[in-house]
């Protein structure tokens, strides 16, 4: 990275400090700039978010490509997990400087993962996450996020699974039919649904467990036991 780029980024990060700072890297087609952002996240001492109108105006500049964002206090910089998956989402080169300490990485989006071994971070990085980059990989359908960072089945009153399968557009089917690409909805150690898995074939589904890597699983009789049905995507009813 350019010093003057650099020198930019820290004097920013230290305005904001303690808080995260950020910002974006534009190249304008004749020279490349960064543009400090107002952190507008809740919690600004841990993470942060550059709103929709701020990163409007920077494309107005000429092309984002970088995000940045600061770690404050943090003798080690080492990108987080949730840092990796924003960067994901986000498809462009992220830039990480810790301050005071003035240590600097990049990360960029990791494109075609496995479906397995991904760390789990509820909200971001679980069951739901799987099921919407698998289906965006491998059918090209579109389903909505209803992943959410806390516990929402404890209380028993919530039913994210239940409220939604069906305006996303799936159809029960029998579990003599299931075939791959449907999805088995369960209940793991809660009173409502609150677990979902891709059938992969071969007796065996592809799911991301509470607090484990994302696996694929022999569909046995622990699973069988606590499934409440199998659904399958109106658009996969006629897929071979």
């Amino acid at each position: 990275m350019r010093q003057r780029l650099f020198n930019a980024i820290i004097k920013h990060a230290e305005k904001e400090y303690p808080n995260e700072a950020c910002g974006l890297i534009v190249d304008t087609g004749k020279t490349q700039k960064f543009i400090p952002c107002k952190n507008i996240s809740d919690n600004p001492k841990e993470h942060f978010q550059i709103s929709p109108d701020e990163q409007l105006k920077a494309e107005e500049q000429g092309e984002i490509i970088m995000i940045i964002h600061s770690h404050p206090d943090s003798p080690m910089l080492v990108p987080s997990e949730f840092d990796r998956i924003q960067c994901d989402y986000s498809g462009i080169e992220w830039g990480i400087v810790s301050f005071p300490e003035g240590d600097f990485c990049t990360i960029s989006p990791r494109c075609d993962r496995d479906y397995t071994g991904r760390q789990w971070l509820l909200g971001y990085a679980d069951c739901w996450s799987l099921i919407l980059d698998y289906y965006q990989r491998e059918y090209n359908i579109t389903l909505k996020n209803y992943s959410v960072p806390r516990e929402w089945w404890e209380n028993g009153k919530e039913n994210i699974y239940e409220d939604h399968w069906q305006t996303e557009g799936f159809i029960e089917v029998e579990l003599s039919d299931i075939k791959l690409g449907d999805i088995i909805m369960m209940r793991l150690n809660a009173n409502v649904t609150n677990h979902a898995a891709i059938y992969i074939g071969d007796n065996r589904l592809l799911h991301h467990a509470f607090g484990q890597l994302s696996s694929r699983t022999p569909y046995g009789k622990y699973y069988r036991d606590r499934t409440v049905r199998i659904v399958r995507h109106k658009e996969l009813f006629d897929a071979k």
